[in-house]
């Protein structure tokens, strides 16, 4: 439903209308004194970056099994990752820089400084936050500078769809962009079957939808009725307020976004502690537990839209516990350190860190683990403190309950005493 419009929305569009009419010719003087050197073109190479791989997290170097996971060799167009004793490189010569791995490891072995989910999320919550819509594409399909609500990624593949699921609980007005034979044409021949998946699970998980665009010419770039409101009051404060913070008008819808995403941050920095607080952060080993940024990301969305988690369907070990012999390959070949196994042969799952990869199963030799569907709230973290906050306001009012009503049996008490002097005192 469109939100209803005020007088203020009508000073907004006047001041718009206002300053095309007083400078009609603006950005286009600015173009023309533009020093041409200093002028930023398209580079493609300037979104992209070739991962490297973090081989203590890969399935395979800490099972030292080829069997128990290939995520990384199926979704290369360019198979130009090679796995060798305990190392994992990727070849300078044939990696096509799109990012495919970086999404398709569970355990976020592969990494890019530029493309880490969580500055991935940022970039693409920022804009939904500030525009109308919000557009994810790749270099082959937009070619030029992007506008400030297109998130210009390698390939769309890059995105997974734990990073999918989060987006879309948070926000209504993310779409793709990719013009009909984009993909056809691409020589990262995996990408369009890597993002279709990724996309059509999170829109099963999230019960919303990304959208589609294919024209250039529909893409809109209109900023969102939040944003110009902050900078139109903005610069109405300014008028009479020489407050450091609202020398620039324009920045403080930039800023309200900004605060926004900062927020965000502390929310999932705040759930890996309550977890931590939760579960423990190390093993009965000693192993320190890892929390990978797509899981955090997914609980954080699950934090605070928990009736979600009915769509989310992920299968975790289940222990066996009469057919485990207690040999700890299960735990030495799970990089995340979600199993573990204590002094008395307790073997625990913790599904919050635990990736869903299945590799513990492979690698049991007395088949005392099976993948089992295991229910989603899990992953939704009891706040203690916000519980014990809640617990002690309901202790307080309560009591204050429990007072009120004892002072009005107390102030009935006093009524009926009066009225019974002013009966005798009639009487006599």
């Amino acid at each position: 439903m469109a939100e209803k419009r005020d007088i203020l929305d009508d000073l907004i569009d006047i001041q718009a209308d206002w300053h095309k009419i007083s400078n009609p010719f603006g950005d286009i003087a600015d173009s023309l004194a533009e020093d041409p050197s200093k002028r930023k073109v398209f580079n493609p190479a300037d979104y992209k970056e070739k991962p490297w791989c973090n081989s203590n997290r890969c399935l395979r170097t800490a099972s030292e099994r080829d069997d128990v996971c290939s995520r990384c060799f199926d979704v290369c167009p360019t198979h130009a990752i090679t796995i060798h004793k305990k190392s994992v490189n990727v070849s300078d010569d044939l990696c096509r820089k799109c990012g495919l791995c970086v999404a398709a490891c569970p355990t976020e072995a592969f990494l890019t400084r530029k493309h880490t989910s969580r500055s991935v999320y940022d970039q693409i919550a920022r804009a939904a936050s500030s525009y109308e819509e919000c557009y994810v594409t790749c270099t082959r399909a937009i070619k030029r500078l992007p506008k400030g609500n297109e998130i210009v990624l390698p390939c769309v593949g890059l995105i997974s769809k734990e990073l999918w699921f989060s987006l879309l609980a948070d926000y209504v007005n993310i779409n793709v962009y990719l013009p009909v034979g984009i993909c056809d044409k691409c020589r990262t021949i995996t990408g369009e079957d890597a993002y279709v998946d990724a996309i059509g699970t999170a829109e099963e998980w999230s019960a919303a939808s990304v959208g589609l665009e294919v024209e250039n010419g529909k893409l809109t770039h209109e900023l969102t009725r939040e944003y110009k409101r902050s900078q139109f009051v903005s610069s109405a404060i300014k008028s009479t307020e020489r407050l450091l913070s609202r020398t620039n008008p324009a920045l403080a819808g930039a800023q309200a976004v900004a605060k926004k995403i900062s927020d965000h941050s502390k929310r999932l920095d705040a759930l890996q502690k309550q977890l931590e607080n939760a579960v423990g952060l190390k093993t009965s080993n000693n192993r320190t537990r890892l929390l990978t940024q797509d899981r955090k990301l997914m609980m954080g969305a699950l934090q605070h839209a928990p009736e979600l988690a009915k769509n989310i369907d992920l299968k975790a070990p289940v222990v066996d516990s009469s057919l485990c012999s207690m040999c700890g390959d299960c735990a030495n070949a799970c990089p995340t350190h979600a199993i573990d196994i204590d002094k008395d042969g307790n073997v625990t799952v913790q599904n919050p860190y635990c990736v869903n990869c299945g590799a513990c199963v492979t690698v049991c030799p007395d088949d005392a683990l099976t993948m089992e569907t295991f229910d989603a709230s899990e992953l939704v973290i009891p706040d203690k403190d916000a519980e014990e906050i809640a617990r002690q306001k309901a202790k307080a009012k309560a009591e204050a309950q429990k007072y009120l009503e004892t002072g009005k049996k107390q102030l009935n008490k006093v009524g009926d005493a009066l009225e019974r002097m002013g009966d005798d005192s009639k009487s006599e």
